[in-house]
């Protein structure tokens, strides 16, 4: 029994040495008078010294009197408590100059008696559990900012800020894919030099498109450490070079069906090897990207359903309602007139009757680009339902006679443009089918006064008058005044 526990009591301090020296936590020994007694391999990368060379010694032999002061102080408070002190403190190695936050636990030693004997300390890396947390933060505080429906750029550009604030030595950018699919654009970049985001916006993503036009290309991560000397970079080693860039690494963002959304970039002065946290942030970066991309994605699309024609792409009626007193109110703001056209296809119903509701949605389509080719870029047109559609011409003018002039002027460049053939292709099984259709159009024209009248119906009115323009013998425009 005595051998097995002498055999024991050998074994543990033959290997306690080895023990120590593989954990990665930094682990010392001092007496209670602050004077080292023992230390691992990772506390001597603190110090930059030996162990045989740190024993008998203290703190202020090795660092500033104000680190010494503190680990001191640390150290007594422990002693004072009688038992565990833990405190979070920057320390810097001597081996390479890195800087590291640890988290120390500094526990007294006693003796059989009971006698204060030392302290022993343990220090453990947390800088990237506390990047990480201050990353959710982070992401916490964006995603709020697309709870507040802010608009997207601004989300992006808030991710970007937030990333370089969390590191600052680090440059990074946000790159949308196109619709295309080809090139990147509308990039966030506001730490970039100006001249060099002017530069790449509109890339071709490709093979060798730098780091963010290969990454979405491929769909995956790609790393360059060194711009200068890589092959993806060659186009582009100059510019980067002019800029201060000496690497960058991109993660493209991806939608929640894997879709290439656009890039997410982080770049560095000097060559800079990726690490692992470096990774977590990058990944979960282009993820935030990808969420508030998405979303407003979505946003937009409900917006869209919910405002314009499905089957033309023109707003609808909740929105036309919406222009019409915005007009209004313009109308009486600064003292000009403004009207409304209703306009009714003629010989609609013939060609749905004859080759089904595919050529009629098709002649709705061409019948929509016409007329929007017909107006000025302050007017709006609007599907009203089935073959009718409205218009509003807005800001016509602050004389009646010229405001008339311009308003009929408008209707007759829409009734010769709508008058013309259409070439319909309809699609089938086998082949397509193509037909000529002849259709006009009857408008009512209403004159909006800013003077007066501002509660009038003058959709109402306009319709009445496209109903008079059909019954002198369609295809024809009939100008009434919403004057009483």
């Amino acid at each position: 029994m005595n051998k097995q526990m002498l055999s024991l009591a050998n074994f543990t301090e033959d290997n306690l040495r080895a023990i120590l020296q593989a954990l990665p936590a930094l682990i010392w020994l001092k007496d209670a008078d602050g004077v080292y007694l023992a230390c691992n391999e990772r506390f001597e990368q603190f110090f930059g010294a030996l162990e045989k060379d740190i024993i008998g010694r203290t703190d202020y032999d090795f660092v500033s009197k104000e680190l010494a002061d503190s680990f001191r102080a640390n150290d007594l408070l422990a002693m004072q408590k009688g038992g565990l002190n833990i405190n979070e403190e920057w320390i810097s190695f001597a081996n390479d100059g890195h800087r590291e936050l640890v988290e120390t636990s500094k526990t007294p030693l006693h003796n059989a008696d009971g006698k204060l004997i030392g302290i022993l300390g343990i220090s453990h890396d947390i800088t990237k559990r506390k990047q990480m947390e201050k990353y959710e933060k982070f992401r916490s505080s964006t995603l709020e900012l697309l709870s507040k429906n802010t608009p997207l750029p601004s989300v992006l550009e808030a991710i970007v800020r937030g990333v370089e604030q969390l590191h600052t030595d680090i440059l990074c950018s946000i790159l949308l894919l196109d619709k295309e699919g080809k090139h990147l654009v509308d990039g966030v970049a506001p730490s970039l030099p100006s001249f060099y985001n002017q530069a790449i916006n509109g890339i071709a993503i490709g093979l060798g498109a730098g780091s963010c036009g290969t990454a979405a290309f491929l769909g995956q991560r790609v790393v360059v450490d060194d711009i200068a000397s890589h092959a993806y970079w060659v186009p582009y080693a100059e510019l980067a070079a002019q800029a201060g860039l000496g690497a960058c690494w991109s993660q493209p963002i991806l939608s929640s069906d894997f879709q290439i959304l656009g890039t997410f970039a982080i770049y560095h002065r000097e060559r800079n090897a990726l690490a692992d946290l470096d990774v977590y942030i990058i990944e979960q970066s282009a993820q935030l990207a990808s969420i508030a991309i998405e979303r407003k994605r979505i946003e937009s699309k409900v917006e869209r359903m919910a405002f314009y024609d499905a089957l033309t792409g023109l707003p609808n009626r909740s929105l036309l309602n919406d222009r019409l007193e915005q007009t209004k109110a313009a109308c009486k703001r600064h003292q000009r007139f403004a009207a409304v056209l209703f306009i009714d296809l003629d010989n609609f119903k013939p060609l749905n009757d004859e080759y089904g509701h595919n050529a009629g949605d098709l002649l709705l389509q061409e019948v929509a680009q016409r007329i929007s080719l017909c107006v000025r870029e302050v007017d709006t047109v609007a599907r009203f339902g089935g073959d009718e559609f409205v218009v509003i011409l807005s800001d016509l003018d602050a004389e009646l006679t010229q405001a008339e002039q311009l308003a009929c002027s408008i209707a007759e460049k829409i009734l010769a443009s709508l008058s013309a053939p259409y070439q319909i292709s309809i699609p089938n099984a086998h082949k397509k089918t193509s037909i000529q259709h002849h259709c006009t159009a009857s408008i009512g024209v209403a004159l909006l006064r800013h003077l007066q009248n501002n509660d009038i119906d003058i959709i109402k009115l306009a319709d009445q008058a496209m109903y008079q323009a059909k019954a002198t013998g369609r295809n024809k425009i009939y100008f009434l005044d919403s004057k009483p």
